[in-house]
């Protein structure tokens, strides 16, 4: 079956009635080995401990959609129920129904999003593979933050890696202003400092609801809106050093302001070794999933290799 989520949840058995709780197996999205409860919103990130892939890419699906489940133990009275059809509701775990028998395959999209966004990433490795992209999203509130571990000091991986998954993690719990985004990247520049483990990253987190956005960052990545006539440059205020986990950090807020075209969140391995008129027009290209592999190609070389990591976010309203 590869790599799997789980959702725990209590059901009834369909032999016997039985009313317990059942651990469900099921693939939809980009699964992550992450175990989740009804209500929990899905998170596109790694769980701590479980290394990041060298690459991936994937894509959120609005609407409510019925998923095939894989019961992992059958009733506790009659051992019946081997399979489940588990409904996800923009992105949150809604029901769960366990069945007597495995069904089939594949999901199917019950009800169509109304207003919702559609974001396809991608993160690859140039050497070091110390780029991280997380997003997360409660209902049509989407948390999207992208890292990048300071090369030449020990422990940016793990200081990206925490970074990014903190901050869509509390993305996925509530709301944050730009001033109180500030203040949580603030404390976890005191945590990673004091974390012999972790070094240092940049940090962009941007929240996106009803047409607006707003956020944070540090350092030099990147947020992007891509309008049909041009750019702008959501972080063009930010500080880019010291970084996150020095301990001495400056985030700059990004006011919240209506999401007038494609919002586009990268590391320095794109902004950087592609120029504004490329960045413009490919992330124009086609939908969001071809925009996102030509922004990737125009910096990868001949050889097939890449000056740096890369990761790329690119988002729009669909519906």
């Amino acid at each position: 079956m590869g790599l799997f989520d789980v959702v725990i949840a209590r059901a009834d058995c369909p032999g016997c009635g039985h009313s317990q709780e059942w651990r469900i197996r099921y693939k939809f999205g980009r699964c992550r080995q992450h175990e989740y409860r009804l209500g929990d919103p899905l998170c596109w990130f790694d769980p701590p401990g479980r290394p990041a892939p060298l690459e991936d890419d994937g894509e959120n699906v609005g609407g409510l959609f019925a998923v095939p489940g894989l019961v992992e133990i059958g009733c506790s009275r009659c051992g019946q129920g081997e399979g489940a059809v588990l409904r996800f509701e923009n992105n949150v775990v809604s029901s769960v129904e366990i069945r007597s028998s495995v069904g089939g395959d594949e999901y199917a999209q019950l009800e169509r999003p109304s207003g919702w966004m559609r974001f396809w990433s991608r993160r690859v490795a140039g050497s070091r593979n110390e780029d991280r992209l997380d997003l997360s999203c409660r209902g049509d509130r989407w948390t999207v933050a992208v890292a990048d571990g300071a090369g030449g000091l020990a422990g940016g991986e793990a200081a990206a890696s925490t970074a990014a998954g903190a901050m869509v993690a509390l993305g996925a719990e509530r709301e944050l202003d730009p001033d109180f985004w500030c203040e949580r990247i603030r404390r976890l520049d005191g945590e990673l400092e004091a974390e012999p483990r972790c070094g240092e990253t940049t940090l962009v987190v941007v929240q996106v609801s009803q047409g607006e956005l707003w956020g944070a960052s540090v350092g030099d990545s990147g947020a992007l809106v891509v309008e049909p006539d041009g750019l702008v440059d959501l972080t063009s205020r930010q500080i880019r050093k010291p970084l996150v986990g020095s301990g001495a950090c400056s985030p700059v807020g990004i006011p919240r302001r209506p999401l007038t075209g494609r919002l586009l969140v990268a590391t320095d391995g794109l902004l950087k070794y592609a120029s504004w008129a490329t960045l413009g027009a490919l992330a124009r290209t086609g939908d969001v999933q071809t925009a996102v592999e030509a922004l990737i190609q125009a910096v990868t070389l001949p050889s097939g290799n890449r000056p740096d990591d890369v990761a790329v976010v690119l988002g729009e309203r669909v519906g």
